[in-house]
């Protein structure tokens, strides 16, 4: 007599997780800026320590990439050969004494400006922007814990 037997799936973690999510970071550099030290710039590298570890809700893994500090032009090349899900610009813009648009600084104190998009890497579609204020002297602030709560709800909208 052949036995019969009752082959039930069961439940693979490995094929129950999402893949991973890409996400390339890079500071946006000015035209007339110099070389970077680090090359990746201060600010992705921040942003990166931030992010580094962090799981979407429906736990995807973020796999992040941290590009050197690029001008504009040279971004979208780049986040094309690497394949990036989605992209992570931040622009710095040093405090100007003559700059009308600082109404929502507190008055005569020198803070920089800290910016950044969110986009997706292949439709280059811009899913989050925001920004805030930045002092890398004494003492220290920044807006990164502020940044990785936006960038995750909005990573979190689309996955």
């Amino acid at each position: 007599m052949a036995a019969l037997a009752a082959v039930i799936p069961t439940p693979n973690r490995l094929f129950s997780q999402p893949p991973p999510t890409s996400l390339c970071i890079v500071d946006t550099k000015p035209d007339q800026a110099g070389s970077y030290d680090p090359p990746a710039g201060p600010f992705a590298i921040g942003m990166y320590q931030q992010l580094a570890g962090q799981r979407l809700r429906n736990k995807a893994q973020l796999n992040i990439i941290v590009l050197p500090a690029s001008l504009q032009r040279d971004i979208v090349p780049e986040v094309q050969r690497l394949h990036c899900s989605w992209v992570l610009q931040l622009w710095y813009y040093q405090h100007q004494d003559n700059d009308v648009f600082r109404e929502s600084e507190p008055r005569g104190v020198p803070f920089d400006r800290l910016v950044f998009t969110l986009s997706n890497g292949a439709t280059r579609k811009i899913v989050e922007s925001g920004g805030g204020l930045i002092s890398l002297r004494g003492p220290v602030l920044t807006p990164y814990e502020s940044f990785r709560k936006q960038i995750l709800a909005a990573l979190n909208q689309q996955h």
